[in-house]
């Protein structure tokens, strides 16, 4: 009775097993032959994320080599380089007056104009690759916003997208970042310049111990900075003129 009640749990158990294989064996025919290889949303994003952190990336290596201006116009030329004045007076014995207020801000504006165009064909280039897949697919108008933080710089898009029966609204991308440090950084130089005429480049490197601050100071009393990330090894770069003295004059 013993033998019988034990072969009777043995058989329950392999039944299980075979149950339990034939399970698998189903699941795993309908996602690897069955099933799209398009999968919904995490493969939508894919290509459009990474053409997205490609685009703002070379956005704002381009910008830092400027100033942050797509087309400086106010500007000193060292060495074919325009290096624009966030701070400049044309005074002698006066300090300057700050060009560009709010340095982060019309930084953030310049990004977005200069990336417009190239994050909107990122997006097209998605939908026409996924069209050639042979997917129904319909778009709506494209809405984004960048956000510069600390370490970071994020970008929000809203735009209503159906492919095939799956619909997508919103998309977020996320680009590792040292610029929101740089302009930070950036602001303080250019507040030091405004208020006496310099600023103490050792200490700022002392504070900020992964970025090199090069100051180079020139002739005409106009003074250049780069700043350097020692990590990413990003640039920003931007000049000022401020506490100029006259030709001549020994200061001491």
């Amino acid at each position: 009775m013993a033998d019988d009640n034990m072969k009777k749990k043995r058989g329950q158990v392999t039944m299980f097993i075979i149950l339990g294989i034939i399970i698998v064996s189903v699941i795993l025919v309908y996602f690897l032959w069955v099933r799209p290889t398009y999968t919904g949303a995490k493969s939508a994003e894919i290509g459009f994320e990474s053409c997205i952190k490609d685009v703002i990336e070379q956005s704002i290596d381009e910008l830092e080599k400027k100033g942050g201006f797509i087309n400086p116009e106010f500007y000193h030329t060292y060495k074919d380089e325009k290096f624009p004045y966030l701070c400049y007076t044309d005074e002698y014995y006066q300090t300057c007056t700050v060009q560009v207020p709010f340095i982060k801000n019309s930084f953030d504006k310049q990004l977005e104009i200069f990336s417009k165009e190239k994050i909107s064909k990122c997006y097209d280039d998605s939908l026409e690759s996924l069209r050639a897949q042979g997917y129904s697919v319909s778009r709506g108008e494209i809405i984004y916003d960048i956000l510069i933080e600390p370490g970071t710089v994020r970008v929000e898009l809203e735009a209503p997208t159906t492919v095939g029966t799956q619909g997508f609204t919103k998309f977020n991308v996320k680009i590792s970042s040292p610029i929101y440090e740089m302009l930070m950084i950036s602001t303080s130089i250019i507040q030091f310049e405004a208020k006496y005429g310099d600023a103490d480049t050792s200490s700022i490197m002392i504070y900020y111990p992964d970025y090199i601050v090069d100051k180079i100071k020139l002739s005409d009393g106009v003074t250049l900075y780069i700043l350097e990330n020692k990590i990413t090894k990003n640039k920003f770069q931007f000049a000022s003129k401020s506490l100029v003295w006259p030709a001549g004059y020994a200061f001491q």
